[in-house]
């Protein structure tokens, strides 16, 4: 799915956010400045997410609260896929009642779980980006039937 303007990327996140359900991983894929963030704070702005959703980067995990809790992983930073036991990773990769956005889980990919929701953001120019949303799993096939991407 090519997305030409944020007007288009809040579409998606619409339409995405319709589809995601509690216990969901979202794994973003994608280079620097592709957009995953951005993503995440379009589709925390539709879940009434009220703080700023900022990269957590340096902090690894932010948790917003709006109509389901928001965990969002910034995995760039880790040197050794070990380093993710310093967090609360179960809590954050298995959620129960919550969603979880992870950004960079190569760099831990033996924990991760297998049914994740794996969403490839490709920077064609400045403000053109292709969405891929990968049909590797149960949910990721789901998704894409529903949107139609």
């Amino acid at each position: 799915m090519k997305i030409n303007s944020i007007n288009e990327l809040e579409k998606f996140a619409y339409k995405l956010k319709e589809n995601l359900k509690p216990s969901d991983v979202v794994n973003l894929i994608g280079d620097l400045g592709a957009g995953k963030t951005t993503l995440v704070q379009k589709i925390g702005k539709y879940m009434n997410v009220k703080s700023d959703i900022v990269s957590p980067t340096f902090a690894l995990v932010n948790i917003y609260d709006g109509d389901i809790r928001i965990y969002h992983l910034d995995l760039y930073r880790l040197e050794d896929e070990d380093q993710i036991l310093d967090i609360d990773f179960e809590t954050y990769l298995y959620p129960q009642d919550e969603i979880t956005f992870i950004e960079w889980s190569n760099k831990a990919e033996s924990y991760m779980p297998d049914d994740m929701i794996n969403i490839e953001i490709k920077k064609l120019s400045e403000n053109e980006r292709e969405i891929i949303i990968e049909k590797n799993t149960k949910r990721g096939i789901e998704i894409n039937e529903n949107i139609g991407n």
